[in-house]
């Protein structure tokens, strides 16, 4: 196995959201048939780290963005075939399996450990055989249950080849929240105390964005992350063009004139978000509170709707109507065998994203 671990030690930065609520999550782009669902289930037996410091009890706060799916599962052509999906309620499915791997290890005289897993998702390369699983977590002790320090905060992503059955990637996630357990051991604690409360109220913070809320999305382009968070576009008045294969967005300004806007983090267009990345715009959808790829690679057609000089939704990517009416497609909006994760430098071979990274907005699996 290969493994990639970088670990920051007494930082308080982390963001957690309770399970869930699709409920009150409106449509924002159209809706691509979906994959199946394929069960993950979290059920291997791998050696696991025996604890230096005496542990009483390992809590586990499994709260992502996406608490219903895992990832997703590709065929050979880098086709996504299934969504990956937990067997029992993320929470459950964690924290059933913390118990039965560590709980002989549970001493009376020992520390409350809390673990908080931030972000939690698998992905494969079919063609490459590789499979991969992320975990950013952090982790606590507590000596009375009711004051925590923070011991470590790690971001992990693990790389395994010919690893694609449903087992294998089981035993990813395990090696995954192995690698946590081994660096919340460490004992090193931050001077500071926190209640599980407060915890939870500072993890919070993060998905009290309006973007998450909001039932309106203010048309415009993104200049930053920070703006699609705040559903506050600082350019209310732009044009999109395609320019020598590439798309260009511009700032029309009320004296007539106009400016290239260099790099624009996103766009949103009649109420659909777009992330903007490789020179084109890829659609989006909000699935509870994480942002998704409408297209990672699945073959999705939609119907051409619009008139001339409207933006229009073909195949997952976005296509221009010129003045005649005729269409001009625009290659780099739309890759066909899906986008690769580029957040990551030392992975050789990255992952095809199909998501939004919550806490930088990069693509990620």
């Amino acid at each position: 196995m290969k493994r990639f671990l970088t670990a920051a030690l007494f930082l308080f930065q982390f963001a957690l959201v309770s399970a869930q609520d699709s409920t009150n999550v409106g449509n924002l782009t159209f809706e691509p048939e979906q994959p199946p669902g394929e069960i993950i289930k979290l059920d291997v037996n791998i050696p696991v780290h025996q604890f230096a410091m005496p542990v009483k009890n390992i809590q586990v706060l499994a709260i992502c963005g996406d608490n219903a799916v895992l990832g997703a599962l590709q065929y050979r052509t880098e086709k996504v075939r299934a969504l990956a999906i937990p067997d029992k309620p993320l929470q459950e499915y964690l924290q059933e399996y913390v118990n039965r791997q560590y709980s002989d290890q549970y001493r009376k005289d020992g520390k409350e450990l809390l673990c908080v897993i931030q972000y939690l998702r698998i992905g494969d390369r079919g063609r490459l055989d590789k499979s991969y699983v992320r975990i950013k977590a952090a982790g606590f002790h507590s000596s009375d249950n009711q004051q925590f320090q923070l011991s470590c905060q790690i971001d992990t992503t693990l790389s395994n080849d010919t690893k694609r059955a449903s087992r294998k990637h089981s035993e990813n996630i395990a090696q995954a929240i192995d690698l946590l357990m081994q660096a919340a051991d460490k004992s090193r604690l931050t001077v500071a105390f926190h209640s599980k409360e407060e915890i939870v109220n500072k993890a919070w913070e993060r998905y009290k964005q309006p973007i998450y809320s909001a039932d309106t999305l203010t048309d415009g382009i993104y200049t930053s992350y920070r703006e699609f968070l705040k559903n506050a576009p600082s350019v209310r008045k732009f044009r999109v063009s395609m320019e020598y294969n590439k798309i260009v967005a511009y700032h029309l300004h009320d004296d007539s004139t106009s400016n290239v806007i260099k790099e624009p983090w996103g766009m949103c267009h009649q109420g659909r978000l777009y992330r903007f990345k490789w020179n084109g715009f890829i659609p989006l959808k909000r699935n509870g509170l994480s942002f998704d790829l409408v297209d990672f690679g699945l073959e999705t057609n939609k119907d051409i709707k619009g008139t001339a000089g409207r933006v229009v939704d073909i195949v997952g990517g976005l296509l221009f109507l010129g003045p005649a009416g005729i269409p001009l497609a625009i290659p780099s909006a739309y890759v066909r065998g899906g986008y690769t994760v580029n957040a990551i430098p030392y992975l050789v071979d990255p992952p095809i994203a199909t998501t939004i990274d919550p806490f930088t907005g990069e693509l990620m699996f």
